[in-house]
């Protein structure tokens, strides 16, 4: 057992029941996608909203597994298997709210066992549909090297997430401060930033599978901290931080980052992409009129103006560093 306060029996039964709850889903899902092909509306909601709500109850189930399976001490193959369904169900929920630890947990999952950066693009792709305005996933995702380049300055749960920062900040210059406030957050500040979660007792309740705070095992991998002292720990789950260690992860400098307040905001009544309506199905809704008026003006800008304005927003300048560069490579535009 990797956590004690996981008794063996109750998790294992846990499992079946996440396991038969998945199963159950899944027939309910075929049965559903067969009506609709065949035109039949069997109850007073839109079949397609049944669809996605059940796929979200199979993500939940799914994510329950990787708990429980971790906290049983199971092999790391076993929760690879359990993640990459849980990110197929996660695609399929719609617009339905999916739970901020949830997604927070599934990025950091996709370092700890370095998923294909595909499943990673997929993950950012959900973050925009979901519109998750949040510094912790903005820093990871910009430290997977994906091409994500945004940085909200808010968190979507300050407390505890708003002291991941103060650990960033320290490893640019004591790594040894930087694992030792890890550290503190690990063992005195994490759980109890999420007792408004219900999450204090609920050891003591037969459901119990452990919570593991995988986005702070992510942040040690990513920042090259010293964690031996913490391989104990019944929240933070040493054996993924340690799992691989071949991923190559980008050097994020907070200030070099783009704030998301500069991103410009668009409203769904901006929908579309006229200069270029093939892009509709690329970029999510929100996006349409910034895409749409960046086409428009490097078509029609000349080529100082439109490096100008656009090297800092869609970084520009991280491809060429020197106007001259850009000039030459898009002089047969």
């Amino acid at each position: 057992m990797r956590d004690d306060l996981c008794t063996e029996e109750e998790t294992r039964k846990n499992i079946e029941l996440y396991e038969e709850f998945i199963s159950e889903n899944k027939g309910e899902i075929a049965s559903l996608e067969k009506d609709i092909m065949n035109g039949i509306q069997r109850y007073p909601k839109d079949n397609q909203h049944i669809i996605e709500g059940t796929h979200l109850a199979s993500f939940r189930h799914r994510i329950s597994n990787i708990n429980a399976k971790y906290s049983l001490g199971e092999d790391i193959f076993a929760v690879e298997v359990d993640y990459q369904n849980a990110l197929d169900h996660l695609e399929q929920t719609g617009e339905r709210k999916v739970g901020y630890v949830n997604l927070l947990w599934m990025i950091s999952l996709g370092l700890l066992l370095e998923t294909d950066k595909n499943n990673l693009v997929r993950l950012s792709r959900i973050v925009e549909q979901k519109e998750v305005n949040d510094f912790v996933i903005d820093y990871l995702l910009c430290s997977s090297d994906i091409g994500w380049t945004y940085m909200s300055n808010a968190f979507f749960k300050e407390n505890p997430y708003a002291k991941t920062k103060e650990i960033i900040k320290l490893a640019r210059t004591d790594k040894e401060a930087a694992s030792n406030r890890l550290q503190q957050y690990i063992k005195k500040e994490w759980l109890r930033g999420h007792y408004d979660y219900g999450w204090k007792n609920t050891h003591k309740e037969g459901n119990y599978v452990g919570y593991w705070s995988f986005e702070t095992a992510a942040l040690a991998k990513i920042l090259k901290l010293e964690d031996t002292a913490l391989e104990k720990h019944n929240r933070y789950p040493y054996d993924l931080a340690h799992y691989k260690n071949s991923m190559v992860f980008k050097a994020v400098e907070l200030s070099e980052v783009t704030p998301m307040d500069e991103v410009k905001e668009v409203k769904e009544s901006s929908a579309g992409i006229v200069n270029n309506p093939s892009l509709e199905k690329v970029f999510p809704i929100k996006w349409h009129a910034f895409v749409n008026e960046l086409i428009h003006d490097y078509e029609h800008m000349a080529d100082q103006e439109f490096y100008e304005k656009y090297k800092k927003v869609i970084n520009l300048d991280q491809i060429w560093f020197h106007f001259e560069e850009y000039e030459e490579e898009n002089k047969e535009k």
